[in-house]
């Protein structure tokens, strides 16, 4: 019996492509590529690491130039520098205080009653139980179960290792805190000394008059949109406290100053600290009234407040113009709390506008800096298209005006001088 010829296949004619053949064709560009990763992961394990040291020298370097509008403003009296970088820190430091205050006498009270307000909030919560009891006792019964009879072993001791107790640990959390407190306050006085002096040089090194006029507007740049940023967003975030106070006054919710002022400093972390304040307003409507509704009522009247701060006033009173791109601001947030923990997170913002500001103003990493959120350009429409008239502004240097033109003579002059 004759034997059937097999059919060629397509896949005979497909050239076979050796392995790795992009590290044969690009060998530098896989090197590249392979250094930036290894250099990422140990910049994060440096910061990690490092978070004693490092932390407070941010923090320093964020409030140094939160405070520098401040301390020029009191340099206009003609009062000396080191004076003036004092008085704008005493200055900081007393409206701080006076925040903390008036949240810590009623915190304190509503800590003496967290038990009681636990107890009950765990009542409503049973409530909330009961339909799902029969699934929860079908759980329990499936975990008693033993399919396969455990052998019997001799008893063992056990070792159990002594742990500090919880005033030691606050004890020492207190002693840390206060001693990178102290540092950061020394740093941001040094830095408000010398920051004009540490600009000076730093535009004097540079090579050209170009380079000079461009780390100029670096440094100009970065003062004001921080600065612009921070007594923006504090007078939203004091606006969004004095509205969820006044609403938990309303609701009939104890401690209405307390809850204010959280309210407006967990509005400073963005995304997360709005959810914190809800979880909190939550448990306080569970322990303070006796139906879910009533205990619903603090938690939507707190996301109506942020719905309208995030659709309405701060667009309105902010503009477009200092937009950062929501993604950009969740990764940046959620990187440094994992890094520094809540007080990364508060500085967070700062260091990522005075990071924009440096790519827009540096040519390879303006494409970074449009992502995290440029301005938008003004542009004209051309049959149905869309043309950039000019470019954002801060993303490009000011060229010098041309020259204006002399005015023609007339005609007749002309000829009657020829």
């Amino acid at each position: 019996m004759a034997r059937r010829k097999r059919r060629a296949s397509g896949f005979e004619t497909i050239p076979v492509r050796k392995p790795f053949l992009i590290v044969e064709q690009h060998p530098q560009l896989v090197t590249a590529v392979c250094l930036s990763v290894m250099a990422a992961l140990a910049i994060c394990v440096a910061l990690w690491a490092g978070q004693a040291f490092l932390l407070p020298i941010a923090a320093a370097l964020v409030f140094s130039v939160i405070l520098a509008p401040l301390c020029s403003r009191i340099e206009w009296f003609r009062i000396p520098r080191p004076i003036a970088a004092l008085l704008a820190l005493i200055i900081a430091g007393g409206v701080a205080y006076l925040a903390f205050s008036l949240i810590a006498e009623p915190a304190s009270r509503w800590m003496e009653n967290a038990p009681q307000t636990i107890q009950r909030a765990e009542r409503q919560l049973r409530k909330l139980q009961e339909p799902l009891k029969p699934l929860t006792d079908i759980s329990k019964e499936m975990q008693g179960l033993q399919i396969v009879p455990q052998p019997t072993t001799p008893a063992s001791r056990t070792v159990v290792m002594q742990q500090p107790g919880l005033a030691q640990s606050l004890i020492a959390s207190v002693q840390t805190a206060v001693v990178q407190t102290g540092f950061v306050f020394i740093l941001c006085y040094f830095l408000l000394i010398t920051r004009g002096e540490f600009r000076l040089k730093f535009i004097a090194f540079q090579p050209t008059l170009r380079a000079r006029v461009h780390a100029a507007r670096i440094f100009r740049d970065v003062e004001r949109r921080v600065s612009g940023y921070i007594v923006t967003f504090s007078m939203i975030n004091i606006a969004v406290g004095f509205g969820t106070g006044l609403a938990c006054w309303r609701l009939g919710l104890p401690e209405p100053l307390m809850w204010g002022g959280l309210a407006t400093l967990f509005n400073f972390i963005p995304f997360l600290g709005p959810a914190i304040m809800m979880a909190l307003l939550g448990l306080a409507g569970l322990a303070t009234f006796d139906t879910l509704v009533e205990a619903s009522f603090p938690v939507l009247a707190f996301m109506g407040i942020s719905f309208l701060e995030a659709n309405l006033i701060t667009p309105t009173i902010v503009g477009r113009r200092m937009t950062l791109n929501p993604l950009a601001i969740i990764l940046v947030v959620s990187f440094w709390i994992w890094i520094w923990g809540p007080v990364g997170g508060i500085i967070a913002l700062p260091l990522l506008i005075m990071f924009k500001v440096i790519c827009d103003h540096t040519p390879p990493l303006r494409v970074i800096g449009a992502l995290i959120g440029a301005p938008l350009a003004r542009v004209a429409r051309v049959d149905n298209e869309t043309i950039p008239i000019s470019p954002a502004p801060g993303l490009v240097e000011e060229e010098a005006p041309p020259p204006p033109l002399q005015p023609q003579q007339p005609l007749a002059a002309t000829q009657g001088l020829a």
